[in-house]
């Protein structure tokens, strides 16, 4: 919540300084965006619900064409409580809170939130959104990064148009037409011919196979090219190479590089849009022990670089390497599916 208000009034209501009653609300912020990747759904008390709806990839046809629509997720909000709480719960999961402080911290945020919508005063909420008076109505307004964030098995995939099936068999026809008409008066002057001038048409003779000479050249040239086709068949059988097996991503990453193998998992720590951003993170990361990538995306002509770390068979193997990670390094990260195979190099990521 970048609002000084806001900053304060949580600071009187839970007693703490200003400054780390800033921090806590920036963490929680993040906390929120990575339940939302994870758990795709969230209540707050004295705030409302937000919910990661999915909508399916769209048909549209017209007279002359067919549009595809692709799939996508999009984050939605009610101010009604959907289910529990969910507070006190990412206070001591995400947080590392105990019991007694979370209630407290739970309370104090939910009275926060009472306020500031009573007031309709605008609540911002870093990586999220914003709560604000717009035109009369008091919305939710998403923010670009994390919907780009829900939305990353899709950022390839843009929208499609095609020519219309009923479209293009109309053209069909119209030159069928156009050429039927004189095919058919070709047809008709060559039977008239034929029957003015009383010629049958010969039979095509065709020589027996006993009658055909064979031709030294060409049995010479196919005797060769059989014999070419078995050595080289049989050198293919005896010849060929066991292909080597694929290296782990302990092994990759011990040689500079990370190797992302399709249907595949990985650790996404972090996202960001400045490239000078992006070398101090992966710097700080590297010294905490943490071997950080850059996989960079383009979306909608905005760059996003991406920093992740290994590679793993399954979502559990990597939801259990997360774990074991410290808080610093993984608040907001989570686990990304592969879709195609990336070869990411640790001196580019620099």
């Amino acid at each position: 919540m970048l609002h000084q208000d806001c900053i304060e009034e949580f600071a009187g209501l839970f007693q703490v300084e200003k400054p780390e009653a800033e921090l806590l609300l920036t963490r929680f912020s993040s906390a929120m965006a990575a339940e939302l990747l994870a758990a795709r759904k969230l209540s707050l008390k004295g705030l409302g619900s937000f919910t990661v709806t999915h909508f399916p990839a769209e048909k549209k046809s017209s007279a002359s064409t067919v549009v595809y629509t692709p799939p996508g997720n999009r984050l939605t909000f009610t101010s009604k409580l959907l289910g529990v709480d969910d507070t006190m719960r990412m206070a001591v999961a995400r947080l590392s809170m105990r019991i007694e402080e979370a209630e407290r911290f739970g309370e104090a945020l939910s009275a926060l939130f009472r306020s500031a919508v009573q007031q309709q005063r605008e609540i911002r909420l870093n990586g999220i959104g914003r709560l604000a008076l717009e035109q009369g109505a008091y919305l939710f307004f998403p923010e670009r990064s994390l919907e780009v964030l829900l939305n990353r098995e899709y950022h390839d995939l843009q929208e499609l148009v095609l020519p219309s099936g009923k479209y293009k068999q109309g053209r069909g026809v119209k030159r069928v037409l156009r050429y039927l008409v004189p095919l058919s008066v070709c047809t008709i002057a060559a039977l008239l011919f034929a029957f003015l001038y009383g010629r049958e048409p010969k039979p095509l003779s065709i020589p027996s196979p006993s009658t055909v000479k064979p031709v030294a050249g060409v049995i010479k040239t196919v005797d060769r090219g059989e014999r070419l086709a078995a050595e080289v068949h049989t050198d293919s059988l005896t010849l060929r190479k066991p292909v080597a097996p694929l290296r782990s991503s302990e092994e990759s990453e011990a040689n500079g590089s990370l190797v992302l193998a399709p249907d595949s998992y990985t650790i996404v720590l972090v996202s960001l849009r400045k490239s000078e951003s992006v070398h101090k993170e992966v710097l700080r990361l590297r010294s905490e022990g943490v071997k950080a990538f850059v996989w960079p995306a383009e979306v909608n002509g905005i760059t996003y670089y991406r920093l992740i770390t290994g590679s793993f068979s399954s979502r559990q193997a990597a939801a259990e390497r997360l774990g074991q990670m410290a808080q610093k390094s993984a608040g907001g990260a989570y686990s990304q599916h592969i879709i195609k195979r990336v070869v990411l190099h640790e001196e580019k990521g620099l």
